[in-house]
């Protein structure tokens, strides 16, 4: 079994966990709506997580725009040394969009936020071969969609879950915090 095999095997086992975690908290409070984010909602986001090239680290920002709808922008750095002299950069400016849907769902706690997007944007690629190239870059743009689940156990802090599928595909964990 090779490396992404194996890196695939643990994303899809992590966001399995993830979400039956939330299931088994959120069935606890069966008379609430779920997540709801209106034009004015405004949040951080921060994490880390895995990928098909590397470990990133990422901050960004959801606006809400629109009756369950958050726009804003996404920051992600990853540096890999692959073995053999192979190393590389990363840095993501990416622009995403999500719709909230956990509100469709009866039941669901406010603290729950169940959501999915798209993400588009511009990636920077500072790739080195054996020190050979030290300023090889490469530029591309992306585009991916994401899932995720986002838990608040407070009235501003909140964990986060995301599982994105394109290019850059991953699992991320992190913190949220709304203003």
């Amino acid at each position: 079994m090779n490396k992404l095999s194996i890196m695939k095997k643990i994303q899809l086992n992590a966001l399995f966990c993830a979400v039956l975690i939330l299931s088994i908290v959120g069935a606890q409070k069966t008379n609430a709506q779920g997540f709801d984010p209106q034009p004015g909602f405004t949040q951080l986001d921060f994490g880390t997580g895995t990928s098909n090239y590397g470990i990133p680290i990422y901050v960004g920002m959801d606006f809400g725009v629109g009756n369950k709808i958050t726009i804003g922008p996404r920051l992600s750095f990853s540096h890999h040394n692959s073995g053999g002299g192979y190393n590389y950069n990363i840095f993501n400016i990416l622009f995403r969009a999500d719709y909230h849907w956990g509100a469709h769902i009866s039941g669901l706690p406010s603290e729950l936020d169940l959501y999915g997007g798209l993400s588009a944007g511009y990636s920077v690629w500072n790739e080195d071969f054996d020190g050979s190239n030290p300023n090889n870059h490469s530029n591309r743009g992306i585009v991916y969609a994401q899932v995720g689940a986002r838990w608040y156990f407070s009235e501003t802090w909140g964990v986060n879950a995301e599982i994105s599928g394109g290019a850059t595909s991953g699992f991320e964990v992190g913190m949220s915090v709304r203003f």
